[in-house]
Order: structure tokens, then C-alpha cells, then sequence
């Protein structure tokens, strides 16, 4: 008799949980990759940023104007606190906070440009208007190579990356002549001077990837590395000179590049894995190029007409997204590393080379996958748990589920505890910068389930929906109950 109460309890404890975890899967719906862009930029900003010089500690100085430009894509998808980062990076920098040579100038000119669509203060489209005077002013030759911009003051060479930044910035200038007390065509003029002078270079191979750059005495491709920026770059700035001038031939190159570089900078056998030419050891320079490649992709989709490379490219972002947050996502700091496609997925396997700068071309990637999405089209990870945002774990009426909690244990526990209880719903876990943490489990368990070590709290919330948006806490929903 007491084994048949004791079945009739737990089935009804069991059939009572997983009404709950369907009136949650029905109550929540969200977009996974927006929520992993969302809590990898606020560990940036909260963990990295530096407040006195507005650059990102561990990172170059242009890629801290890449990282910049990345947040105010997040802002464009939802609003956050990092907005205070835009203000706070001017205030602190000038034209050339970006580095010595002109590339380095043109990372940031293109940020703020970015940053003036979500902050419409004009300050921010004049300092880019003025970095892109400065570079026509210093560093167009017409004298070497017959045209294009030299790489830096001190350095006549022509590359590929510092001229498809000069195409990008004009075009995306060229809306604002106006504004700027420019003539309709000044910025769309320079726009198309520099694509004539690039396509006759022969940067472009006839692979259809872009080198590095030119030979110093005979104004060649040198055939150098085919870096995944230089194959990206270029694709933003086609697609709104395609748009500019109606010339769909445009779209096609852009094209054509994007797929050569699917097929011979990815991983075999699946050619779905972004790779580096350098990894798995790239420099601290290199470590930022993947991401940029994805970002300016992002950038190409909106004006591509044809239904299968839009699938394509949208597909190959996800697939990217989802490795990458699945497999080389450290534990102990929040950072992401190099590699996209790591082969073990035990999150206490921290990559060596991860740094604000890999884990800002994670973001370029999140933040990718997440503006390619639909509400019936969500980008997710496949495993138990998903993101469900950034706080603790609450109902919509801002209460809170009894839970187990517990101070000093990495996030591999605090998910295996919640995996180990019946009743757990969802967790969240807190990771400070100084790598201090705490974990909670949401759970209809009772205080006797409690796991050794931990404490039990009551609560009044039966159900988890939202968070409460505190930084650096994940909350992490239970796909499935049973």
C-alpha cells in the first residue's frame, strides 16, 4: 500500500512538471543568439572596457574601433547599458585613436558612422567625416600603382583591407552629403574611383578570394594570404555601391567572393566552419578577422536578391554561432576563443589564445545570427539548457521559484546539479570579472531534495518567463522537464 501511494505521488509531482515546462515553453519565446550577443558584450564592457583611455584592455587599438562598431549593431537589434560606452569612447579618443596607419583609422571612422544610426548626435558622423579627409589627404597615390591608398605614412605599399575600407567608409557616407555640405556625388565619386583602381589591380584572384595586397615594384597581386577580412570588407561596400548605381554586376562579384570563401576558408569536410589560414596560431592582429568577415556578410544579406544565397549565407552564420557558443565558450572568464570549431565541448577546456579580441568576433557572430532570424526561425543551441537572457531567473510578475543556491562552484556544476534534480525548471549563474560565482537552481523540488552543500530557499513563483536584466548572470531555461 505504501509503494502504491508513493508511485501515485510521484507520478502526480511528475505530471505537474511537465504542465509546467509546457506552459513555460509556450509562455517563452526568444531569440537564443540575440541573448549570447547580449551577455558576451556586457562582460566586454563590464569586464574589458577601459574607462580612462575608451579602448578594450587586451585588444589592438583598431580593433577596439571593431569592437565599438559591433555594440552599436547590438543597440540597432535592442537597447542596453552599454549605450554609455558610445559618449564615453569619444569623449576619450581622436581621429587616429585607431593606430598608426590608415586602416587603423577607417575601423573607427566606420564605427562611429554606425553609432550615429543609433545615437543620431552629429558629432559622431563629423568625427567620421573627418578621419575620411584626413585619409583623402594623406594617403591616395595616385603616383604608385597608378591610384589607391597607401597602407600607412610610412609604408607605400597598397593593400587589399585599408582600400575596401576606403570603399566601404564612402558609400557609407554617401547618404549623409547633405548634412556633411557636400555635393550629392562627393563621397559616391570617391566610392567608384576606388573600385575602378581596385578591380583592375587584380587583388581579387581567379579563385575569386582576395591577397593581401600588390607587389612594391610591379604594382602585382602579390599572392599572399587570403585573410578572412579582406574577403569580407569588400562585401559591404559592393552591396551599397550596387544599390548606389543599380548595377546588379556588382551583387554578383560580391557574391562570388562570399562563396569562394565558404568553400576554401572553412574547416573539411563540412565547409560549414569559418577557418583562419593562420590557426590555430594567429597573432593577436588575426585573432578579430573571422568576425569581421561574418559582420560584413550580415551586411551584404539585406541586399541580395536571390532567395538560395540568402538561405546559404544565413545558414552558414548559424551553423557558425551555434559552434562556437557550444564548444569555446571558458567557463572561468566568460571569453570565447579562437577557434569555431573545437572538437571537445567541455567548456573547462579554455582555449589559450581567447581575449577580448576573439571573443569580440564572437560577438560579430551572435550578434550576426541573431539579426537573421524570425520569430519562427530561431537560432538555438541543441542541448538541455537554453539561454533564456541576461539576470536572474523570474516570472512575469518579477517573483522568484524556490531554489537550491550556492556560492564558489564553476557553471559546469551548478548545470549538472540542475540536470541531476527532477524538479529544476531553469538556473542562473553569476560570474563577476574577478571570477567570482554563484549559482542558483530554480526548481519544484522541496527543501528535502536539496543537494549536499547547498542551501534551499523558498519562493513564490512556480514558473520562470523572463530575467531581471542584472549584469553578468545568465539565466538558463530547461528545454525539456522530463
Amino acid at each position: 500500500m505504501l509503494r502504491s501511494f508513493s508511485f501515485v505521488v510521484i507520478l502526480i509531482f511528475l505530471i505537474h512538471t511537465f504542465v509546467i515546462a509546457r506552459r513555460i515553453e509556450t509562455l517563452v519565446t526568444t531569440n537564443e543568439a540575440l541573448n549570447w550577443a547580449e551577455v558576451t558584450a556586457t562582460r566586454l564592457v563590464a569586464c574589458y572596457y577601459h574607462n580612462l583611455t575608451g579602448h578594450w584592455k587586451k585588444e589592438e587599438a583598431w580593433q577596439s574601433g571593431n569592437t565599438l562598431e559591433s555594440l552599436a549593431n547590438l543597440l540597432a537589434l535592442r537597447n542596453s547599458p552599454v549605450k554609455y560606452v558610445f559618449e564615453h569612447t569619444f569623449a576619450r579618443t581622436d581621429i587616429f585613436a585607431g593606430g598608426n596607419c590608415y586602416d587603423d583609422h577607417q575601423w573607427w571612422l566606420l564605427a562611429w558612422i554606425q553609432i550615429y544610426k543609433i545615437d543620431q548626435n552629429i558629432k559622431y558622423l563629423h568625427r567620421a567625416a573627418l578621419i575620411h579627409e584626413t585619409i583623402i589627404k594623406k594617403a591616395w597615390d595616385s603616383q604608385k600603382c597608378q591610384g589607391g591608398l597607401r597602407w600607412c605614412p610610412t609604408r607605400p605599399y597598397k593593400n587589399a583591407i585599408t582600400n575596401e575600407l576606403f570603399l566601404a567608409s564612402s558609400m557609407r557616407l554617401h547618404p549623409y552629403t547633405s548634412l556633411l555640405h557636400k555635393s550629392p556625388t562627393y563621397y559616391l565619386n570617391w566610392a567608384l574611383k576606388e573600385w575602378y583602381w581596385f578591380e583592375q589591380t587584380h587583388m581579387i584572384n581567379n579563385n575569386y578570394l582576395i591577397n593581401d595586397g600588390l607587389t612594391d615594384d610591379t604594382c602585382l597581386n602579390n599572392n599572399q594570404t587570403t585573410w578572412t577580412y579582406n574577403q569580407g570588407v569588400i562585401l559591404s561596400g559592393l552591396a551599397l555601391l550596387a544599390n548606389a548605381t543599380n548595377n546588379v554586376t556588382l551583387l554578383n562579384i560580391a557574391q562570388n567572393i562570399a562563396d569562394a570563401t565558404i568553400q576554401h576558408l572553412t574547416y573539411p569536410p563540412s565547409g560549414q566552419i569559418l577557418k583562419e589560414p593562420c590557426e590555430p596560431n594567429c597573432d593577436n592582429d588575426q585573432k578579430l578577422f573571422k568576425g569581421i568577415f561574418i559582420r560584413h556578410l550580415n551586411y551584404l544579406i539585406p541586399y541580395l536578391k536571390d532567395p538560395l544565397h540568402i538561405d546559404k549565407y544565413r545558414s552558414f552564420i548559424q551553423q557558425n554561432a551555434i559552434s562556437l557558443w557550444t564548444t569555446d565558450r571558458c567557463e572561468s572568464d566568460g571569453l570565447f576563443g579562437l577557434l569555431w570549431n573545437k572538437t571537445s565541448s567541455s567548456s573547462n577546456s579554455c582555449d589559450p589564445s581567447r581575449d577580448s579580441a576573439t571573443t569580440s568576433s564572437a560577438l560579430d557572430l551572435f550578434i550576426a545570427a541573431a539579426g537573421g532570424s524570425t520569430s519562427s526561425e530561431q537560432v538555438s543551441a541543441a542541448s538541455t539548457w537554453m539561454l533564456l537572457g541576461m539576470g536572474n531567473c523570474m516570472d512575469d510578475r518579477n517573483g522568484s521559484m524556490a531554489n537550491f543556491y550556492r556560492s564558489g562552484v564553476n557553471e559546469s556544476v551548478c548545470r549538472e546539479t540542475g540536470e541531476s534534480d527532477i524538479g529544476a525548471v531553469a538556473y542562473d549563474y553569476e560570474l563577476k570579472c574577478d571570477g567570482s560565482s554563484f549559482c542558483r537552481i530554480r526548481t519544484l523540488s522541496d527543501r528535502h531534495s536539496t543537494p549536499v552543500g547547498w542551501t534551499y530557499e523558498d519562493g513564490h513563483a512556480v514558473t520562470v518567463t523572463c530575467t531581471n536584466r542584472l549584469a553578468l548572470v545568465n539565466c538558463y531555461l530547461k528545454r525539456s522537464v522530463l
